[in-house]
């Protein structure tokens, strides 16, 4: 949690309910992105690690943390997300809709980029099968350029001018 919203408890109790919610359904565990520096929409690995969470695997400074229930197989990273490149060479963007606010930087972008002529591509992440192929680390935006990974930040029309300059 962050601003106004810190220090309230609402991160716990999101937390403790998605942990009881995995063992009553069943799962071996729950896994959580984080970053070894801050950036937007990752949570603070020290807050996981209080409830038990351990690093998993890592890519750059990403870091998957996981609180296994069960002795099962330890999660991990694709391999084609460790490459953190894609064939397209146009600015392309991989989104969800974890964030609300997502879908309308994808129509402000679509709008803008038929305004000025430029080409970029939107594919979207619905799926586990989708989120699972990601070519890179992903959270709920990735920013491709040239087929290079050059940020997870969200995009509206100014920052996206101020990033291709």
């Amino acid at each position: 949690m962050a601003g106004s919203f810190k220090g309230k408890g609402i991160g716990k109790e999101l937390l403790e309910y998605a942990i009881n919610d995995s063992k009553e359904k069943g799962k071996s565990g729950i896994c959580t992105l984080v970053s070894k520096k801050k950036k937007p929409f990752l949570g603070e690995k020290k807050f996981f690690e209080y409830y038990g969470f351990k690093v998993v695997d890592s890519i750059a400074d990403y870091e998957l943390l996981a609180l296994q229930f069960e002795d099962s197989e330890t999660p991990k990273f694709n391999e084609i997300a460790r490459t953190m490149k894609i064939d397209n060479k146009d600015f392309t963007i991989y989104y969800s809709n974890a964030c609300p606010y997502v879908e309308y930087e994808v129509k402000e972008l679509t709008e803008y980029a038929k305004e000025n002529n430029i080409t970029i591509n939107f594919i979207k992440i619905d799926t586990l099968e989708k989120a699972k192929n990601s070519p890179c680390v992903f959270n709920n935006w990735a920013n491709f350029y040239k087929g290079e990974f050059i940020s997870n930040n969200i995009l509206n029309a100014n920052s996206f001018k101020k990033l291709i300059e």
